[in-house]
C-alpha cells in the first residue's frame, strides 16, 4: 500500500512540474511601413480610442455566449491591448488615406477621430468578433457617427488563427474609418 501511495504521489508530482509555457501575441498592421517622410493630415487628427473594459487584460478573450466570457490563462497579449489597437489603426488608417492622423492636440482646427472597441474577440464557434464605433468632432460638435459590425470565421483551430482574424477585423474597420474622412469644404 505505501509503494502504491508514493507511486501515485511521484506520478502526480511529475505531471504538476510540467508548466505549460505561455504564448504571447501582438496586434500589429499587415502593412509595409517603410522608412520615409510622413505626410500629416491637416484636415483630420486622432483623438481617443477607448477599449471596452473586459479586454483590458492580459489573456485573449473567447465570447462563451449568455454574456459570459473567458480569458485565456495561456495565450497572452504581449502588451496592452490598447497599445496594439492604437498602432494597427493609426498605421492602417494612415496608408488607407495616403496621409498620417497625428494626435488631436498637436492638431489645430482638425476634425477629431475618436474611436471605442466595445468587442472583439472570440467564440466558441471559431469565429473572431468586432463591434467598435467611431465619430468625428470639429468645432466640438459630432459631424458623423458610425458603427462597424462584423464576424469573421477563423482560418484554422486555435488563438493564432483568432488573432489573425481580430487583426483583419481591425483592417477593415480602419479602412472604413479611413474612407469616412472627407474634408470639410472650403470656407
Amino acid at each position: 500500500m505505501k509503494v502504491a501511495s508514493l507511486l501515485l504521489l511521484v506520478l502526480l508530482s511529475g505531471c504538476a512540474s510540467q508548466a505549460v509555457e505561455p504564448s504571447y501575441y501582438l496586434l500589429r498592421s499587415n502593412q509595409d511601413l517603410p522608412s520615409s517622410k510622413l505626410s500629416p493630415s491637416v484636415d483630420f487628427a486622432l483623438g481617443t480610442i477607448e477599449i471596452a473594459p473586459y479586454l483590458n487584460q492580459l489573456g485573449l478573450v473567447i465570447d462563451m455566449a449568455d454574456s459570459q466570457i473567458r480569458p485565456a490563462v495561456n495565450h497572452l497579449w504581449a502588451e496592452p491591448i490598447y497599445d496594439g489597437v492604437r498602432s494597427l489603426l493609426t498605421a492602417d488608417i494612415a496608408k488607407a488615406n495616403g496621409q498620417e492622423l497625428m494626435p488631436a492636440n498637436l492638431s489645430k482646427d482638425a476634425t477629431v477621430v475618436n474611436i471605442r472597441i466595445d468587442k472583439l474577440d472570440g467564440t466558441l464557434d471559431g469565429r473572431a468578433q468586432i463591434v467598435a464605433y467611431w465619430w468625428l468632432v470639429r468645432n466640438d460638435e459630432v459631424v458623423d457617427l458610425n458603427r462597424f459590425s462584423k464576424s469573421r470565421a477563423l482560418r484554422a483551430d486555435g488563438y493564432s488563427a483568432m488573432v489573425d482574424a481580430e487583426t483583419a477585423l481591425l483592417e477593415e474597420l480602419a479602412k472604413k474609418i479611413a474612407a469616412s474622412l472627407v474634408p470639410p469644404p472650403p470656407k
